[in-house]
C-alpha cells in the first residue's frame, strides 16, 4: 500500500491537505509526534490513498482519535505517577541493598586508638603504655586512672620573638625648583551669553510621526500624502494601504523571491509563504538556488519534504528555466535565492515578483546600510522579518515607508508550519501610536510592540 508523509504542527493543515491530495477516502496508516529542542512538538501523519477494507473510518472520525491520542502523549506530566510494577521494582532495589549490608565484612576495622596529635605534647602528659595487638584487642601495662591522667594545666613555655630591627627611614632630596604661577582663572561666562543651538520642531502630523519613532524622512513622505484633517495615525494607516504593492495573479505562472542580506530571515519568510500558497489551493514548486550558503540546498530539501512540496536544484540559469517549464500551469515558483540582488533569466509569460526582506529585529542602521545594496525600485513589496525578536516594529515601518514600498506579510519565529501573516495597515498604525488604554476611537484593540 503506497503512503504519503505530512508534516506539521497544525492537525486542521495537516488533514487539509491529506483531503486535498489523497481524497477524502484517505486512510491515516501512522501518527507520532516528533519532539525538538526548543520549539513545539511536529506531527507526523502517513496516509494512503485507499480505504482498503469497506468497514474502515471516516477521515473525520481519524482525526478525531488521532488528535485525542496526541493530545494524551503530550499533556503527559514528566513526572507521572507510580505504578504496581515501578513499586515493585522500588521494593527489589532495597531489598538488594539490605542484603549488600549483611554481606559487608567489618572484620577489618582497625580499633586501635589513633596517637595524640603533635599540637597536644605539653598540655596533657602522656601516659607510657605498651600496645599488644592479638584478636583485634589493645592492652596497656600501666593504667591510670582519669583524675591522675589529667593534671593541672602548665602553659607552655614560649621564648619572646627577636626584637624587629627597623631600617632608618630613606630620606628624599629634591632639587629646588623656581614654581610657576597658575594661570589665572577667568570668571565663567553666563548661560545666556553661551552660544545656543535649537532645531526647529515639526509641528502637525510630521511632529506626531518623529514623535513615534519614524525617521525625519518617512515623517515627511507620509504627512506628504496625508489627507486634510486626519491624525498622525490615520495618515500612516492610510499611506501603508495605498503603498505600491503587488500579488501573484491567479493563473500565471510567476517566479517569486525574497531578496535581502544574509540573516535577514528571507529563506524561511519564502518557505512559509510557500506553505501559506500550497493551502490556499495553488501549485507551489520550491528551486534551490542559494549555491553562496553552506548547506543551504539540504535545508531546501528538508523545508519541501516538511511542507510536502516537490524541490529542484538550480545551479545556473537553464536549471530555473527548466523548473519553471516543468511547473504546472500557473504555478508559483518560490526560488531560494542568495543574498544580493538576484535577477532570472528572461523567460516569455513568466511574472517575477520581487519582496524586499526587512528584519525588524536589526538595529535601524544596520537594516538601513543593508537596504541601500538592493533596488527598491523592481520589488512588489516588503516582508518583515523576526517581528517576534524585536520590542517594536517602528524602525522597520520607517525603513518601508522610506523605500515607498507597502508591508506584503509579517514573519515571526522559526516555524515553518505556522505559515506567514498578511499585513493589516490599520494593525501596524495602531501599534506605532499606542494609547494608555490600548483601544483606538473604533473600539478595535490596538496592537501593541
Amino acid at each position: 500500500m503506497e503512503t504519503k508523509r505530512f508534516i506539521g504542527n497544525d492537525m486542521t493543515r495537516i488533514f487539509a491537505r491529506v483531503r486535498r491530495e489523497l481524497g477524502p477516502d484517505a486512510v491515516i496508516v501512522q501518527t507520532r509526534s516528533l519532539l525538538r529542542d526548543g520549539a513545539d512538538p511536529l506531527i507526523e501523519v502517513l496516509a494512503s490513498p485507499r480505504a482498503g477494507e469497506g468497514d474502515a473510518l471516516s477521515l473525520e472520525l481519524q482525526r478525531m482519535l488521532t488528535e485525542g491520542g496526541l493530545a494524551r502523549v503530550e499533556s503527559r506530566a514528566p513526572a507521572a505517577p507510580l505504578t504496581v510494577g515501578d513499586l515493585e521494582d522500588l521494593a527489589a532495589r532495597d531489598d538488594a541493598y539490605a542484603r549488600a549490608l549483611d554481606d559487608l565484612d567489618t572484620s577489618s576495622a582497625i580499633t586501635a586508638e589513633a596517637p595524640p596529635p603533635d599540637w597536644l605534647e605539653g598540655f596533657v602528659p602522656a601516659a607510657p603504655s605498651t600496645a599488644r595487638f592479638g584478636g583485634g584487642e589493645t592492652a596497656f601495662e600501666d593504667e591510670l586512672d582519669a583524675e591522675d591522667a589529667l593534671g593541672p594545666f602548665e602553659a607552655p613555655v614560649v621564648p619572646a620573638p627577636p626584637p624587629v630591627q627597623w631600617s632608618p627611614r630613606p630620606r628624599i632630596v629634591t632639587r629646588s625648583a623656581p614654581v610657576e604661577p597658575l594661570p589665572e582663572r577667568r570668571p565663567a561666562e553666563p548661560a545666556a551669553a553661551l552660544p545656543r543651538t535649537f532645531e526647529r520642531a515639526e509641528r502637525g502630523v510630521a511632529g506626531e510621526l518623529l514623535a513615534a519613532g519614524l525617521s525625519r524622512t518617512a515623517a515627511h513622505l507620509v504627512a506628504r500624502h496625508a489627507a486634510a484633517g486626519a491624525t498622525a495615525e490615520e495618515a500612516l494607516r492610510d499611506y501603508l494601504a495605498t503603498a505600491h504593492l503587488v500579488y501573484p495573479s491567479d493563473g500565471h505562472t510567476a517566479i517569486v523571491t525574497i531578496q535581502g542580506a544574509e540573516g535577514s530571515g528571507r529563506t524561511t519568510a519564502l518557505m512559509r509563504m510557500a506553505l501559506d500558497c500550497a493551502d490556499s489551493g495553488r501549485e507551489a514548486v520550491l528551486v534551490a538556488a542559494d549555491s553562496a550558503h553552506a548547506g543551504g540546498r539540504a535545508q531546501l530539501h528538508a523545508y519541501g519534504e516538511a511542507i510536502g512540496l516537490p524541490v529542484f536544484d538550480a545551479f545556473g540559469p537553464h536549471d530555473v528555466i527548466r523548473a519553471v517549464t516543468r511547473a504546472p500551469k500557473g504555478a508559483c515558483v518560490f526560488v531560494d535565492v542568495p543574498a544580493g540582488r538576484w535577477s532570472p533569466p528572461p523567460m516569455p509569460g513568466v511574472e517575477h515578483f520581487v519582496y524586499l526582506a526587512t528584519p525588524a529585529h536589526w538595529q535601524a542602521e544596520a537594516a538601513a546600510a543593508a537596504l541601500a545594496e538592493l533596488d527598491v525600485s523592481t520589488c512588489a513589496g516588503a516582508v518583515i522579518t523576526g517581528a517576534d525578536l524585536a520590542t517594536q516594529l517602528t524602525p522597520a515601518i520607517s525603513l518601508v515607508v522610506e523605500s515607498q514600498l507597502g508591508i506584503a506579510f509579517l514573519s515571526s519565529g522559526r516555524d515553518i508550519a505556522t505559515g506567514i501573516m498578511i499585513a493589516d495597515p490599520f494593525t501596524l498604525a495602531s501599534g506605532v501610536f499606542t494609547t494608555s488604554t490600548r483601544e483606538t476611537t473604533d473600539g478595535r484593540l490596538a496592537v501593541t510592540a
